[in-house]
């Protein structure tokens, strides 16, 4: 395959561009529509904890917490999505890294379980938190898992994900046992637009995101082959002097 002309990488940028603001205008109107999701369950919910209460609905009462309980997950989850939209919008916080994986993995975890893929989890209890920009964070957290899960095929493979202590820093580790990556995506994985991945949907932004945020928090992000087989991407962080 041969190497693309200036015209070619011109065309290409421009309809990415194009892309994303397309994106920016359906994100406005999504923040529209998970308020008023979010105003609907909340009358739910309310009205579901009202019949609870009431005797006439006894027989009900198993079907009825039902109905709560699944109107509480979507809450939770529009809240995550809320969250996740004011992405470097809320300054820093303290926050724990094993629970800003645990969000973003939450946001993605259903297409784990739709493709049948494993997800083995690992956190160390031991973690401090750290100063970070909470959303964009989570989006980096969130474009390393997606790429895991664009390399495993459906039914197929495991996602492991594992945080510990090394030399007073805070490492969290993603490793999948799918195909691994060839020599030249392995040099230009970082590379802005570059992609492995034969889709018009691909940008190939993700891990450039990924790097740039975790570099913005003074960390740095590592991707390599795992010898039996699959890829690793390891995020380093840096500890707190009175957490290390």
């Amino acid at each position: 395959m041969g190497k693309e002309s200036g015209t070619d990488i011109t065309e290409r940028m421009l309809s990415q561009l194009v892309t994303f603001q397309k994106f920016s205008v359906l994100g406005r109107i999504c923040s529209g529509i998970m308020h008023e999701l979010n105003n609907h369950l909340t009358g739910v919910t309310g009205y579901a904890q009202l019949l609870l209460s009431q005797e006439r609905a006894k027989e009900l009462t198993s079907e009825l917490e039902k109905i709560n309980v699944s109107a509480n997950k979507c809450q939770k989850l529009i809240a995550s999505l809320r969250r996740f939209s004011r992405l470097g919008g809320e300054g820093r916080e303290y926050n724990n890294v094993n629970f800003v994986i645990k969000a973003s993995l939450d946001l993605i975890r259903h297409q784990f379980a739709k493709k049948s893929i494993r997800i083995v989890e690992n956190y160390v209890d031991e973690i401090p938190p750290i100063e970070v920009d909470t959303p964009a964070l989570e989006q980096a957290f969130l474009n390393i898992i997606q790429n895991s899960l664009e390399a495993l095929d459906e039914g197929k493979g495991c996602l492991s994900i594992t945080t510990l202590k090394e030399d007073g820093r805070i490492v969290a580790i993603f490793e999948d046992d799918g195909p691994g990556l060839s020599e030249d995506a392995l040099t230009h994985l970082f590379t802005p637009f570059f992609t492995t991945k034969e889709r018009l949907h691909c940008v190939g932004l993700g891990l450039t995101v990924a790097k740039m945020v975790v570099e913005a928090h003074k960390g740095s992000t590592e991707v390599s082959n795992v010898p039996e087989g699959g890829t690793r991407v390891r995020v380093s962080l840096p500890s707190p002097p009175d957490g290390s």
